[in-house]
């Protein structure tokens, strides 16, 4: 039996604040915990609505510092909105203004002559270029942990990327032919009309993984990477000896770089820097967190063939059928005359018969500024 005083210092321990979200579990346990006494029966049911009452506690103190954004949920902000930009979900569009928020599973479009920027809850920021177009794919950050997954579909058009509190292993940008990893980083993309990618690195360094799951290493602000349109991540460079570098103009396959966006102010390279590539070569480092573009689907349940069409009648002339070898069977084909099962991956660059691999997850050190030492970000 529960004195007075021991009743008033049990329920000391679940002491909460007037205005907190536990208050109804504190009332809970002060009404089951008045005057225990009696027959063990009544002690047994009250330990176990007391388990119950902490177990449902402790799953709300987990749920404090985790955002798990579902389909259509905030996810951020728009920042900078020049001209028309336009958000798509769900087939229901909207014009974007400045302030307005952005969602999970949204379509961004930016017309030809307009700019979008915009800053996600983990303080990651974007700007997209004239003419381009991305879907925010997934977002889920643990704000306590710094973890999560973001996720973000680059389709069409130049971009700036800056990531944000998140760790560095969080992010996946999807182009259409190769994923690209971060680490403490700003880049830009330009996603040609012909679907290759062009990386240019700003701060810190980046992984691209391409066709066949071959990763590169980006880290020497300045220099490049070339994806091609079937996916081949090409070695980093510097612009002069970018392949096809003279098929856009450099301002408009970077035009963050001559014109910086708000959520950059102060960048780190100029033009000139880039456009004159003076940068020594870099040193080939392996990937530590690469990330395949497009998972696998074995095609392991047959299509149903399609009805047969309707025949006519029509007047034919016979023809005597030719006499001709049976084909011996082949006592080594299991499937007969059938097609075998086979790996397809289907994404935005076609149709990929893809080899996988099982990849570590890690983080190396970004490369050095040409001047002065890294931004805090």
């Amino acid at each position: 039996m529960c004195s007075a005083g021991n009743n008033h210092r049990f329920q000391d321990l679940f002491q909460w604040p007037g205005n907190s979200p536990y208050a109804k579990f504190h009332a809970h346990i002060s009404a089951i915990s008045i005057f225990i006494r009696g027959s063990a029966m009544a002690r047994h049911a009250f330990m176990k609505s007391l388990l119950l009452s902490v177990s449902v506690g402790g799953l709300l103190l987990a749920a404090v510092g985790s955002a798990q954004a579902a389909s259509g949920d905030r996810i951020g902000e728009s920042v900078v909105i020049t001209n028309v930009v336009m958000a798509d979900f769900a087939e229901k569009q909207r014009k974007l203004a400045k302030g307005d928020e952005v969602r999970q599973d949204e379509s961004i479009e930016v017309n030809t002559d307009a700019q979008g920027e915009f800053r996600l809850d983990d303080e990651t920021k974007l700007a997209l270029g004239p003419g381009s177009r991305l879907v925010l794919d997934k977002f889920v950050y643990d704000s306590d942990k710094k973890a999560g997954s973001i996720v973000v579909n680059m389709m069409k058009g130049a971009f700036r990327f800056i990531t944000g509190a998140a760790a560095k292993t969080t992010y996946v940008i999807n182009t259409p032919n190769a994923s690209i990893t971060v680490r403490g980083t700003i880049f830009d993309v330009y996603i040609l009309p012909d679907r290759s990618v062009w990386i240019l690195l700003h701060e810190g360094a980046l992984e691209a993984t391409g066709k066949s799951n071959v990763c590169h290493v980006l880290e020497r602000p300045g220099q490049l990477i070339r994806i091609s349109d079937d996916g081949t991540v090409e070695k980093p460079v510097n612009w002069p000896q970018l392949p096809n570098n003279a098929t856009v103009a450099f301002d408009t396959a970077f035009p963050f770089v001559t014109n910086a966006p708000a959520i950059d102010p102060n960048p780190l390279l100029t033009r000139a820097m880039i456009v004159d590539g003076a940068f020594p070569p870099s040193e080939e480092k392996a990937c530590l967190n690469p990330h395949p573009r497009f998972g696998v689907k074995k095609a392991s349940t047959p299509r149903k063939a399609a009805p047969p069409a309707k025949k006519t009648k029509a007047a034919q002339k016979p023809v005597k059928p030719k006499r001709t070898a049976s084909r011996p069977k082949n006592d080594d084909d299991d499937w007969g005359n059938g097609a075998r099962g086979m790996d397809i991956v289907i994404g935005g660059g076609g149709i990929r018969i893809p080899n996988r691999g099982n990849y570590g997850g890690g983080g190396y050190g970004g490369g050095d500024r040409p001047s002065g030492g890294l931004r805090g970000r």
